[in-house]
């Protein structure tokens, strides 16, 4: 039997479903994708996964109770991006914004409804939808195990990997969180990052990527892996 996966957008610069997008050729399984927008949401299908990109604004009170319905549909969701898992850069949303100046408020869609997997990126590399797929499909998958922890985190940045890993002296100097960063926020001084603070979105991609702050995650958040029920 086909997967049936739902790829919906609550709002963002759709580079996410774009991301999604690119990996479909590639996925090696049998799926069923029905891409769609919030606002024109099929509520009487029932999906195994759902993946949603951007972040949710709470002063919406029309797309906060769609993203909820979204949850009782799906078997599996994951807020795939980092508007969708940490907030990303719509942290700095300020309001009075056209065409909707009444939208101040932007939160991961953690803050609304329960995720069992987060995965951050600016956007994320299409190749990690495969990887999803395949191991959404096995009764145990380590790989998992970071994804389900970032899903109980409300928000990531290169300010908490400064605090967390670099003045706690436990960076390596691996300089992995450098070259993930989409921003160039990130520089290596005497063999330790420094975050430039004006370039930093909030994507929290370095976090992920640092093999010390990964760790940190996992001690802090014991992952509760969830497969999906049924494999193709």
């Amino acid at each position: 039997m086909k997967l049936r996966m739902l790829v919906v957008d609550v709002g963002g610069c759709e580079g996410c479903p774009l991301a999604v997008l690119r990996s479909l050729p590639s996925i090696p399984l049998d799926v069923e994708v029905h891409s769609q927008y919030l606002g024109n949401l099929d509520l009487e299908l029932r999906y195994d996964i759902a993946l949603v990109t951007g972040s949710i604004c709470i002063n919406d009170e029309v797309a906060v109770a769609k993203l909820k319905k979204v949850r009782e549909i799906s078997e599996i969701v994951v807020a795939f991006g980092s508007c969708a898992a940490v907030g990303g850069i719509t942290r700095f949303c300020r309001g009075g914004q056209d065409p909707r100046p009444e939208h101040r408020v932007f939160q991961p869609i953690t803050s609304v409804i329960d995720v069992e997997y987060a995965v951050p990126g600016c956007p994320p590399a299409p190749q990690i939808i495969n990887a999803l797929l395949v191991n959404l499909t096995r009764s145990a998958s380590p790989f998992l195990k970071v994804f389900a922890a970032v899903a109980k985190v409300k928000k990531l940045s290169g300010f908490d990997l400064l605090d967390d890993v670099v003045l706690a002296g436990l960076c390596i100097g691996c300089g992995a969180c450098v070259l993930s960063c989409p921003t160039n926020a990130l520089q290596m001084i005497d063999q330790r990052p420094d975050l430039i603070v004006e370039k930093c979105i909030r994507c929290g991609t370095c976090y992920v990527r640092c093999p010390r702050a990964s760790q940190i995650l996992l001690t802090r958040y014991p992952a509760q892996i969830k497969v999906l029920a049924r494999g193709v």
